[in-house]
Formats: structure tokens, sequence, C-alpha cells
């Protein structure tokens, strides 16, 4: 279970900055606050019941109460953050004006970014209610409603449309989210579907069968694309040889990594990053 909100708070915020391989020992949910993370520096991927997304600088990741899930990092750096814990009691004000649905709508998708400016005024809002809290005055909670109020109303307003999510067709059960926590957590290595079923605790026949339900593709293709996405990130944000980043995202023949590529962009790697040096090219899962 995700740590509760301080004792006798409806409100907590505070700055973390954790190790790059720092992961989620075990799947958690909130039972007792809202959470809203600011991403400063490093990326980390998400896996919900919903849909798998990956947060990078500049993001606002949101997570509603009794969503269970875990996290693992998607980069090699270190994982800064601001998080905001607040209870349903602490936006009573902006809920009563607008309807608990404002509040459902934003947290119906726990992946946001936005434009260059208002990432910029989110990041404000997000430092100044950390210095406020800390500042902790006579007026500190009602400002500090009011900043977390425009917050929200923001989020709602100007978050852009998450193209690099993975939306689940139906929603996983706990030991499906955690098969996929073990596979991407270890895509690199030459694991087997009775590797991941046994993490399920399921045979592998039955496992097959309630993974390709739950993902909307089978094991073997569903690995295919994490490697890929691997691969995709590497090419964009190393100097790495095509080889290398074969090897380090699974492929045992560099080959392998072409062929999947041109499969599924109708490119090789090295045209991929050419391309993206010159537009914006999104590969899909």
């Amino acid at each position: 279970m995700a740590l509760p909100l301080p004792e006798g708070q409806l409100f907590h915020i505070e700055y973390r900055v954790l190790p790059a391989d720092y992961e989620m020992p075990s799947l958690e949910a909130a039972f007792d606050h809202y959470a809203l993370g600011y991403h400063i520096r490093g990326d980390r991927t998400t896996i919900t019941p919903d849909m798998i997304f990956t947060s990078h600088p500049g993001y606002v990741s949101a997570m509603a109460p009794f969503v269970y899930h875990r996290t693992i990092p998607a980069s090699r750096e270190p994982y800064e953050s601001i998080l905001i814990k607040f209870s349903p009691l602490f936006v009573r004000p902006l809920t009563e004006r607008f309807g608990q649905r404002l509040l459902d709508d934003i947290y119906s998708y726990p992946a946001n970014h936005f434009t260059v400016e208002i990432r910029e005024q989110v990041r404000q809002l997000f430092f100044l209610m950390l210095e406020e809290y800390r500042h902790s005055a006579v007026y500190s909670d009602f400002k500090l409603q009011c900043m977390l109020s425009e917050l929200l109303l923001t989020i709602a307003e100007y978050r852009l449309p998450e193209e690099n999510a993975s939306v689940h067709p139906t929603t996983l059960t706990p030991p499906i989210i955690e098969a996929v926590y073990y596979m991407e957590k270890h895509y690199a290595e030459n694991i087997t579907i009775d590797d991941v079923a046994g993490v399920a605790n399921y045979s592998a026949s039955y496992f097959s069968r309630l993974f390709h339900v739950q993902l909307g593709k089978p094991y073997t293709e569903y690995l295919g694309s994490i490697r890929l996405k691997n691969a995709q990130r590497l090419l964009l944000s190393t100097d790495k040889s095509v080889t290398e980043i074969a090897l380090e995202s699974g492929y045992q023949y560099p080959g392998n990594l072409t062929a999947a590529f041109k499969k599924r962009t109708g490119m090789t790697p090295q045209q991929y990053r050419r391309q993206m040096v010159r537009g914006s090219l999104v590969l899909q899962s």
C-alpha cells in the first residue's frame, strides 16, 4: 500500500530524489488520497490496470485512489520529482463548484504533458506549493487549496494527447500486471513464456491465453514491442551503434532489430535515427 497522508493532514507535498535504479517493491495503491507527481529528471514507466505509459521530465503523473500500479526506471538518470498527496476533502470547494466529474476526468488518464509555455506554469505551481508548504503560515492551507485548484484546472484544460501510452483492451488483473512488470524489467534477457508465466503463478498455456485477452496481443509480440521501444529510445538518446543497441534491447543479432524496425516503420534503425533529426516520428507500441 502507498504511504498514507500524515496523520491529521489533508495535503502533503515533498521533493524527492531517488536512485536511477529505484523500483517499487510491489503493487501499490493509495486509499486515502489522490497523487500528483511532477517529473523534474529521469524517466519512469508506470504500469496500471488500464494502461502503460512513460513519464519524462516536465510530465505530471496523476494517480487516483484504489488504482494499483508499479513503476520501473526507463532511463539511467536519477529520479527527481515533486510529489503531492491530497484528500478529496482538501479540494471540496473545487468539486462543489465543478462537480466530482472534473476530478474523475483528470484522473482517468494518468500521463499528462503540455506545451513548453504551460509546462513552465505547471513547474512554477509545484515549486510554489512546495515553498508554501514548508513555510507553513497561518494562511498556507487556503493558499495551497487555491494553487492546487489552479493546477488541476490547468491539467484539465491544457494537457496534450498522450500518443505513446499503451491502453489495454481490458483491465489487467494483478498477476498480469506483475508479469508485464517482469517483462519491462528483464526484456534484455532471454526470457521465455514459461519464465513469465511462473511470475504470475500460472501454467504457460493458461497464461498465454489470459495474457492475449488482457493485453490484446500474444506474449511474443508484446515482448517484441517492449524491446523495440527501448531500441527506439536508445537510437534517439545515445550515439551507440545499432549492434550495441540491439544487444542492450534483447536482440541476439543486430539483423533481428533491423528486421523488426523495417516491419514496423519501413525504415532501418539508421534511417529512423536520421529521420528523427529532420522531423517528428513516433514509434507506436
